[in-house]
């Protein structure tokens, strides 16, 4: 290897192992400069030890190094000039005040490249940081973008089929009121039709609550309130989407009235997407809702007698736009947005979401919340007159 190639090669070696080949040259310069004669002024290739200490960019090595330097150039002279031979003026001595200059020269002129070279290294970090969070800031915009298109696709999925079906039974709404022998139909006509508004509503409620999640982080206004009525509550406005089914939607009562401080507008809200997915899924029997108190958390069941899931597709259930499968090996109209919504709101509440499912045997949804939820009745009357289901 030429000259020309073993100096970028060793200023790219590693700093402790350049920093300690520069200490052993000087020092075997300085011991070389100390045998020899004073005619021969060793100490003008000092110079050589400071140009391989500025691989290991150390200022401190570097004027460590050059101030031993210049301190052995004198005392090396002074061991080795005879006795009442200095002068100010002698050859020997000027020669060796130049040596020092230029070790000098050479450490400044080393000083400023290593200054230098920091200075390129961090504007490098700094680039490299940019372009970091340049393409970082990339890759979320086109997630972004990926995430609204495929939440247009499946709106645009999920919403024709109750506009259609609200388009079909307003016609025959209109069309019942004007043939008085088709009356009798119009009570089931405005019960399927105020079902898929409903269906409607919640999914607009859906696509609305994804963009504010995108938006920003999610807060929590608590409230004390009743859980058996919030239960009551959403089962009432999910009634006719039940009945419109031919479903059962029970709530079964807890074995004591169970009091909550925390946001109940988000609890509602993941207790009635539960429940509306739960009718969603079922054909045949009913869906079942009920609260229980352990020793460390609340538990809010929510059961179904619908398709079920396998145990394959349970770990990806929550996550937004996926579809279940149905039993003929097609895909259904897939679980949407409902099931992503619940698992960030009950995050932000404290708590966890879990499912247990078995394919043609139905599904439990279980969310938990802390035990810190739980709060006393604020007072007897309020906690023995709990709402009731439409009917009962």
């Amino acid at each position: 290897m030429n000259a020309r190639k073993l100096l970028p090669t060793f200023l790219h070696a590693q700093p402790p192992l350049a920093g300690a080949l520069a200490v052993l040259v000087a020092l075997l310069a300085a011991y070389i400069d100390w045998i020899t004669r004073v005619e021969l002024n060793v100490s003008v290739l000092y110079g050589l030890p400071l140009v391989l200490g500025v691989a290991t960019r150390n200022r401190r090595l570097l004027w460590g190094t050059t101030t031993f330097l210049l301190i052995t150039t004198f005392v090396v002279y002074s061991l080795q000039i005879p006795p009442g031979r200095f002068s100010p003026l002698e050859p020997f001595f000027i020669d060796r005040l130049l040596s020092a200059a230029a070790v000098l020269v050479i450490a400044c002129l080393l000083h400023y490249r290593m200054a230098a070279l920091d200075t390129m290294e961090a504007q490098r970090r700094m680039l490299s940081l940019q372009n970091e969070e340049l393409d970082r800031r990339r890759r979320e915009a086109e997630e972004a973008n990926r995430r609204k298109t495929r939440l247009l696709a499946s709106a645009s999925h999920d919403v024709r089929t109750p506009v259609y079906a609200i388009t079909l039974m307003t016609e025959a709404i209109l069309q019942a009121a004007k043939n008085p022998s088709l009356a009798t139909r119009i009570p089931e006509l405005a019960e399927r039709l105020q079902a898929n508004a409903t269906s409607l509503d919640r999914l607009i409620s859906d696509l609305l609550d994804v963009a504010r999640f995108d938006s920003g982080p999610v807060l929590v206004q608590e409230s004390t309130f009743s859980l058996d009525d919030l239960l009551v509550e959403q089962c009432a406005n999910l009634h006719p989407l039940a009945h419109a089914k031919n479903l059962r939607l029970d709530v079964e009562a807890a074995d004591q009235p169970i009091w909550l401080c925390t946001d109940r507008v988000k609890l509602a809200q993941v207790v009635s997407n539960l429940l509306g997915n739960a009718i969603k899924f079922t054909e045949i029997g009913g869906i079942a809702v009920n609260a229980s108190v352990t020793s460390d958390q609340v538990l809010i069941r929510v059961r179904d007698t619908g398709v079920g899931i396998g145990a394959e597709h349970l770990d990806g259930i929550f996550d937004e736009f996926a579809q279940l499968q149905n039993g003929k090996g097609g895909h259904g109209e897939g679980w949407g947005l409902g099931l992503p919504i619940c698992r960030r709101l009950i995050k932000a509440l404290g708590g966890t979401i879990t499912v247990e499912s078995e394919p043609g045997r139905g599904s439990t949804f279980i969310t938990s919340l802390p035990s810190r939820c739980i709060v006393d009745a604020p007072d007897a009357r309020s906690a023995s007159t709990p709402l009731r289901m439409p009917g009962t």
